[in-house]
């Protein structure tokens, strides 16, 4: 396995986010400096984002990554594929897009989680999961060679595809090659799903891509209450053997939460 941190692109205009922010140069020369070997990147509006920068940073550090995360996509803008109004569901899918087309230039997945949207009051669930079928199938076939991976949320921030199993039927009954699924540890221990099942469950479709750490409240990684050492004995146990990104608040401040965050999961990563 390799470790990589989450990065807010300048796209990303609020503080609260899972991630480090700041220029583009300077922060991915710090993920380096601790020692991770990717980079995510998580965006809101991709098509503002300096790709040439971005891609000239990460070749400058010998940096990969592995994915790009969309969750300010719904966490800031207020798209997802599931809004009533259709204006809203067209956003929704170009702002994909366009992450696709970003992500395309690395070689990364793009994942899909708060994006996707939610169930709502007077609209029939059936439509709610066409929508969302409507949409993951469009963007997976406008660019078939980056993968989409279906990420679980949890019952705070969905109400819908919160859980393991339910996100890999949907994923199975799609049947596109490049569409997966990704688990977040947090999400899985909130759901209440013994995290040993729900990986190997993942793992045995073929299309577990991807993977996120954080300690309990989302604090960076061994400041918390979770047992982490567990989490990673699971993964190596399952065969799992792709990155895991860190999606930590920054906690008491950037040094700390790049840093301890590294130190705590060290051991179980292959060096550089």
């Amino acid at each position: 396995m390799k470790l990589a941190y989450m990065y807010a692109t300048p796209d990303v205009t609020h503080d609260k986010v899972t991630a480090i922010r700041g220029d583009i140069a300077p922060t991915l020369a710090r993920i380096r400096e601790v020692g991770y070997q990717g980079v995510e990147l998580l965006v809101a509006d991709p098509a503002r984002v300096d790709a040439a920068a971005l891609e000239s940073a990460v070749r400058a550090e010998g940096l990969d990554v592995p994915a790009v995360c969309t969750g300010e996509v719904y966490g800031e803008a207020g798209l997802s594929f599931a809004d009533p109004n259709p204006g809203k569901r067209s956003q929704a899918r170009d702002r994909m897009k366009a992450a696709m087309a970003l992500a395309e230039r690395f070689g990364a997945a793009v994942n899909v989680g708060r994006l996707r949207g939610r169930f709502q009051d007077g609209i029939d669930p059936a439509q709610t999961m066409a929508w969302i079928s409507e949409a993951v199938t469009e963007c997976a076939q406008a660019y078939p060679g980056t993968r989409i991976i279906m990420e679980p949320v949890n019952r705070q921030y969905a109400n819908c595809l919160t859980g393991t199993q339910d996100m890999l039927d949907f994923v199975t009954s799609l049947n596109l090659p490049n569409v997966g699924i990704m688990l977040d540890m947090v999400h899985i221990l909130v759901e209440g799903e013994a995290l040993p099942a729900s990986l190997r469950a993942a793992m045995n479709t073929g299309r577990l891509w991807h993977f996120h750490v954080s300690d309990s409240d989302r604090l960076p990684v061994g400041d918390g209450s979770y047992d982490i050492a567990a989490v990673m004995v699971a993964l190596r146990a399952v065969g799992y053997d792709d990155y895991v990104t860190v999606e930590t608040f920054q906690i008491p401040n950037v040094e700390h939460a790049v840093q301890a965050s590294f130190n705590a999961l060290r051991p179980f990563f292959s060096p550089n």
